[in-house]
């Protein structure tokens, strides 16, 4: 503890827009008060419930958003920029051709505009762990054996020693 159960339905693609996941729980009834209600809130929804996956909750960094996707000219492509709740408020993205290393990591997070991303309590963050996190993400993407990836984690949390991925999204076709 604490813990933020999450909903999985194949149908939702965003639990916390759609009041899928509970966040800062601290002791086993409030996980259970908060199974029955997430499996009320999809039925609510008409969302066939995968099941529901307990997270210890992370609290400290700055919120970033990595993506990748498969384009038919270009072919994977990375990106990143604000994330968390920022991200559909800042338009603020860079993208690039994957794989990239931790140096073009590193320089794709200095090309963003917002800087907000970047800071803690104690100031500016050093881009190693995230450009660490990006770069081995976009090696992942780029080897992923499917002809359209839509790939997405967000938010990363990224502190003075470590980027953690909170959430994802993988959707696959050929």
């Amino acid at each position: 503890f604490p813990v933020v159960p999450k909903a999985i339905s194949n149908k939702v693609t965003h639990g916390a827009k759609s009041g899928l996941l509970v966040v800062d729980l601290r002791s086993a009834e409030e996980v259970r008060s908060a199974f029955r209600r997430l499996s009320g809130r999809a039925e609510e929804l008409s969302a066939t419930l995968g099941g529901i996956y307990v997270q210890r909750m992370h609290k400290r960094g700055a919120e970033l958003l990595v993506t990748a996707f498969r384009d038919p000219l270009f072919g994977t492509m990375v990106s990143c920029g604000s994330g968390g709740v920022l991200t559909e408020l800042i338009d603020d993205v860079v993208t690039e051709r994957a794989p990239v290393s931790d140096a073009l990591a590193a320089l794709m997070l200095e090309r963003l505009r917002s800087r907000a991303h970047a800071t803690d309590a104690k100031g500016a963050l050093p881009p190693h762990p995230a450009a660490a996190f990006i770069a081995r993400f976009s090696e992942l993407a780029a080897t992923a054996p499917w002809k359209r990836i839509v790939f997405e984690v967000n938010p990363v949390l990224w502190a003075r020693d470590s980027a953690i991925a909170v959430d994802g999204l993988l959707v696959v076709g050929d």
